[in-house]
C-alpha cells in the first residue's frame, strides 16, 4: 500500500479538523479494513508533548472522525493512520495550528 503523505494544512486555534481515510490498494482498489487507527501527536498548552487517538466512524468503504485543536499550542500536530493489524502507516500529514484571527 503506498503511503500518502499530506501538509502542512493550516487550522486557526480552537477549531475541529475533520478527518476522512479510504484505504487503496497498490492497484487502487479501494480495500476496507475493520478499523481504522488514526493518532495525532502535538504540544498542548501546557507544553507538553501529547498523543491522542481519534475514534473513526466506517461509513461503506471511509472512515471518518475530528480532532478539536483547543488544548493545542501553536506550531505543527503531525498525524498518521494506520489499519486493522498493521503497524504500518498507510498515510501522515502535519496540521499547522495558527494564531485565531481577530474579528474586530
Amino acid at each position: 500500500m503506498t503511503v500518502y503523505n499530506s501538509g502542512p494544512v493550516n487550522i486557526e486555534a480552537g477549531n475541529t479538523a475533520n478527518f476522512c481515510v479510504e484505504f487503496l490498494d497498490t492497484t487502487g482498489a479501494i480495500t476496507v479494513p475493520s478499523t481504522c487507527n488514526f493518532t495525532i501527536a502535538y504540544t498542548n498548552l501546557s507544553n507538553a508533548a501529547t498523543t491522542q487517538t481519534i475514534t473513526m466512524t466506517q461509513s461503506n468503504s471511509f472512515f471518518t472522525g475530528s480532532w478539536s485543536s483547543t488544548s493545542a499550542a501553536l506550531g505543527l500536530a503531525t498525524w498518521q493512520v494506520t489499519m486493522a493489524g498493521s503497524t504500518t502507516v498507510q498515510a501522515t500529514g502535519q496540521l499547522r495550528i495558527l494564531q485565531r484571527q481577530s474579528t474586530v
